[in-house]
C-alpha cells in the first residue's frame, strides 16, 4: 500500500520558510522610521553632495551581505559598533535595551548610525556628517 503524503498548511509552509531565513545571508533592507529629530543629525542637517552620497552607499550596501558586511574594513563597504553610553544625542525609545550601534560610513568617514533588526532591517538613526554624535 502507498504513503499518502498529506499537504502543508499556509502556516506550517510559511514556518518552515521563516526558519530557514538567516538575515546574514541577505544585504540589509534599510529604514529611516527611527531617524532622530535633531537638527545636527537628521536628514534635513544633509547637504545635496551628502544626500547624494547617502543614495550611493545604501546602493553599495544593499549589494552585499551582512556576513560580507562584517568582515569588510570599517571605513569601507563594513561598519563598527559604537557604545551607546558615548552618543551626545537621544536614542529612539524604540531601540531596545540588547541593541547595537552601528556606524556606516558613507560621505567620505562620516558616519550614519543605526541598528539592525533581527530581520537584518537596519535602521538610520542619525547621520553625522559634522562628527558631533560621539568622540570620533
Amino acid at each position: 500500500m502507498g504513503h499518502i503524503k498529506q499537504k502543508k498548511s499556509i502556516s506550517d509552509r510559511l514556518k518552515s520558510i521563516e526558519e530557514k531565513y538567516n538575515p546574514d545571508d541577505h544585504p540589509p533592507k534599510f529604514s529611516l522610521q527611527f531617524l532622530v529629530n535633531h537638527s545636527d543629525f537628521c536628514y534635513d542637517s544633509l547637504d545635496k553632495e551628502q544626500k547624494v552620497a547617502l543614495i550611493n552607499a545604501l546602493n553599495k550596501l544593499s549589494h552585499v551581505t551582512w556576513a560580507e558586511l562584517r568582515t569588510t574594513q570599517r571605513h569601507g563597504l563594513g561598519y563598527e559598533i559604537i557604545e551607546k553610553h558615548v552618543l551626545r544625542f537621544q536614542l529612539p525609545a524604540e531601540l531596545s535595551v540588547d541593541s547595537h550601534i552601528i556606524a556606516f560610513r558613507f560621505y567620505s568617514k562620516a558616519p550614519m548610525l543605526g541598528f539592525r533588526s533581527e530581520d537584518g532591517t537596519f535602521y538610520i538613526i542619525a547621520f553625522d556628517c559634522k562628527f558631533k554624535a560621539y568622540k570620533h
